[in-house]
């Protein structure tokens, strides 16, 4: 069965796991895998959830299954975590196995009712959003996201590219935070995109998975909410990987904002029907705890205080790193890394210079320079970093 079956290429970030752990060096630093870290290097459990964890073990009285759909009160307050509190009677939201089970159902799904469509990706963009689509069998093109001389989002060009799509499109949008640029569209900039999408009628796809670590919980769902005013219909895969800390428990919402009710409903039953052909039930425990926590307003207050408290971390380090790089060389070319939002920035290195960074200095970062600023836990890392960045690049 298996004689002539050719060996599939690891994913690059998780062959840059296996190196690292593989590593004897004890200086090493992890700047590449996308998880947040604490100034003492671990990838903390939160305080809310620890305590959400308690108080479902003592309540749980069953393991049997949720459903389908998952958690409904975990459904329901992600809905208004991401669209806000007003009317929802057009939305639907399944729980999914994370972020990657969220966007995976929805686009086969999409598949199922638009197959000829074609899938527009930022450039770049997470590396796996194209084995996603086109494991639904859509074709994938991009459009123009990066400077990458600026490291600032190619805003015109942007622009221009999305005034030439239409109803046959799928258009796949960061939410906030974008991977692996860490270039953050401004609000003015949406509300162009808004308009631009009712327009030409191509369809948003909302990828979510780092809400509340941009700028705040609040203002990284401007994107969703303002497309949302303007168009008939948009899907959202959200994650909570990052923003509860629950990477291992894949926890994810995968939400369908249809033209009325009626339609929300037979897209959200085409959606189950995915699930189930795909996994089935969704796991309970983490989703449990998210709803847990977002319906319980002590609970609440203690994740939101933690999930700022994150979130200062990386824009401490931003700011840190930027005006260090500032002082170092003398010039201002490394600005933008203050400016940009979430774990992530894109330094726009090349293999030569990312491979001495991790031969000589021991410093992991993604092909492409992709850097997770979070995995710096120190200052004393951070100079190392500066020391070996500058050595490469200057």
């Amino acid at each position: 069965m298996f004689q002539n079956v050719e060996p599939t290429p690891l994913d690059p970030i998780i062959r840059l796991i296996s190196i690292f752990k593989a590593d004897k060096r004890d200086n090493k630093i992890d700047m590449g895998v996308g998880v947040f870290r604490d100034s003492d290097g671990n990838t903390p459990i939160m305080a809310a959830v620890k305590q959400a964890e308690q108080q479902l073990h003592n309540q749980q009285t069953t393991k049997t299954y949720v459903g389908l759909s998952g958690d409904e009160s975990f459904n329901q307050q992600i809905t208004r975590m991401v669209f806000g509190d007003g009317e929802n009677r057009r939305i639907r939201a399944v729980q999914a196995p994370g972020g990657c089970g969220a966007l995976r159902v929805l686009s086969e799904m999409l598949a199922k009712v638009s197959p000829d469509s074609k899938v527009w990706l930022t450039d770049p963009t997470w590396g796996n959003h194209y084995p996603i689509f086109h494991g639904s069998r859509f074709e994938t093109a991009t459009y123009p996201y990066l400077n990458r001389t600026t490291k600032a989002v190619a805003v015109d060009d942007l622009l221009d590219s999305l005034s030439r799509r239409g109803p046959k499109d799928i258009v796949v949008f960061h939410g906030c935070c974008h991977n692996p640029s860490g270039a953050e569209l401004q609000p003015e900039h949406w509300n162009e995109i808004a308009k631009l999408a009712a327009k030409t009628g191509f369809f948003p796809f909302f990828d979510l998975a780092y809400q509340g670590f941009g700028d705040s919980l609040e203002q990284d769902v401007y994107s969703i909410r303002t497309v949302a005013q303007e168009v008939e219909s948009l899907v959202v895969a959200s994650s909570c990987s990052k923003n509860f800390g629950l990477y291992r428990d894949r926890v994810g919402c995968a939400m369908i904002m249809g033209e009325t009710s009626e339609s929300a409903d037979s897209a959200c039953a085409q959606l189950l029907s995915t699930a189930r052909s795909s996994y089935s039930m969704p796991p309970d425990h983490g989703a449990a705890i998210v709803g847990m926590i977002l319906g319980d307003q002590q609970l609440r207050k203690i994740w939101e205080q933690q999930l700022s408290d994150m979130r200062a971390r990386i824009l401490g380090l931003r700011n840190q790193m930027s005006n260090k790089l500032r002082a170092r060389t003398g010039h201002n070319r490394w600005d933008f890394i203050a400016d940009h939002r979430g774990m992530f920035s894109l330094l726009v290195l090349n293999d030569e210079q990312v491979n001495r960074l991790r031969d000589d200095y021991a410093i992991y970062v993604v092909a492409g320079g992709r850097i997770n600023i979070a995995g710096l836990r120190d200052e004393e890392e951070m100079d190392r970093f500066i020391d070996a960045f500058i050595d490469v690049t200057e």
